[in-house]
């Protein structure tokens, strides 16, 4: 199959018609339809439907339009690390983190990162962990800093412990709760949540969490996605409760010192790890970028 052909079709399901697909493109309109006549003989089906509302994408379409949005990708990459090259930076990282653990060590890592290794040029991608290892997997990133979302490392990557990390219940300072020794569960029942992600359900090692102590009644009253400013700041005015890891909120405690609640049990780990491309190990960029890290988490010990 013609990899331009690829990246045709995933234009057309993103612009939704031929026409603004031609356009965007620069093609003329019956190139593109002969185009995807003759991608549609290679895969054997039909590629979309169309109707007076646009285009829609079957099953066997969507497949092969993630191999053109990748396509286009590595495309764009191979721009952008010719265009770096020329400035210079001769070796080039794209990193997917987090926005907690972002927000606590992106800072100070890439500070080390710029001024140890001027010739490096960093891209760092916020998002929630699961989807970043996904994106990953389709080549965007060559590092993740993420828990383990799956239960196998999958095949062609590898991953180093950054830190040993569970998660804990927190709240701003000033809430009603910060301070008191025991708390009983149903104190928290009573309470306003928030949460990185989506308002509900909570994930499941946060459920967990919360199942083992018996926190049953969650009111997740606020969400922010792929933030955690708001998330923190709103935390500190001390009206919420939030389920959070104890790495990143450690190296933010200076600007956000946040109260950890006395639960009975703590029972929800949830380890931090660096992720990367096994064919990138031996590069000096990855180890380095590891090496700055663990440096920073090493200061909590």
């Amino acid at each position: 199959m013609n990899p331009k052909h690829l990246l045709q079709l995933a234009v057309i399901l993103e612009k939704g018609s031929i026409s603004a697909a031609a356009e965007h493109l620069l093609l003329t309109q019956p190139t593109l339809t002969r185009n995807m006549h003759t991608l549609e003989m290679q895969a054997g089906g039909r590629l979309f439907t169309r109707s007076r509302f646009g285009v829609c994408s079957t099953p066997l379409g969507e497949t092969l339009a993630r191999d053109g949005r990748a396509i286009a990708r590595q495309m764009q990459s191979a721009r952008e690390s010719a265009s770096r090259y020329k400035l210079g930076f001769h070796n080039q990282l794209q990193l997917g983190v987090g926005p907690l653990i972002g927000m606590a060590l992106m800072p100070p890592l890439c500070e080390r990162l710029s001024r140890e290794h001027p010739d490096i040029a960093l891209t760092v991608v916020c998002g929630r962990p699961q989807h970043l290892m996904e994106q990953m997997i389709d080549g965007d990133y060559d590092i993740v800093l993420a828990p383990a979302i799956h239960p196998q490392i999958p095949s062609g990557f590898g991953r180093c412990l950054l830190a040993e990390d569970r998660l804990g219940v927190s709240c701003g300072p000033g809430h009603s709760l910060a301070g008191i020794q025991t708390l009983e569960p149903k104190a928290l029942d009573q309470c306003e949540w928030m949460v990185i992600g989506s308002t509900s359900p909570f994930e499941n090692m946060e459920q967990e969490l919360l199942d083992r102590n018996h926190i049953r009644r969650v009111r997740t009253q606020f969400a922010t996605m792929s933030d955690a400013i708001i998330l923190l700041s709103v935390l500190m005015q001390g009206r919420h409760l939030a389920v959070l890891p104890k790495t990143p909120l450690a190296l933010l405690q200076s600007t956000y010192p946040l109260v950890e609640l006395p639960l009975n049990q703590h029972v929800a780990t949830r380890n931090l790890y660096f992720w990367y491309r096994e064919s990138l190990w031996d590069s000096e960029a990855i180890q380095n970028c590891l090496s700055i890290a663990q440096d920073i988490v090493a200061t909590l010990e």
